[in-house]
């Protein structure tokens, strides 16, 4: 489903009632089997922190 439907359709049904707080909360998860590379490990850290992601991190296969 696409995000902006979402939204559209779930968080601003939220948020056009006064005095709702609403929190919507990603997660996103990437599996190949060869893994990530240093370089794209590198941009996918660097525009989560520009993002203002809580957490970004890749976890060794085994």
């Amino acid at each position: 489903m696409d995000f902006a439907t979402i939204m559209d359709e779930v968080v601003q049904q939220f948020t056009s009632k006064l005095g709702v707080d609403v929190t919507v909360s990603v997660e996103i998860r990437a599996q190949s089997k060869d893994g990530f590379d240093e370089a794209l490990q590198r941009v996918i850290k660097e525009n989560c922190n520009v993002l203002k992601f809580d957490t970004s991190e890749f976890e060794d296969g085994d």
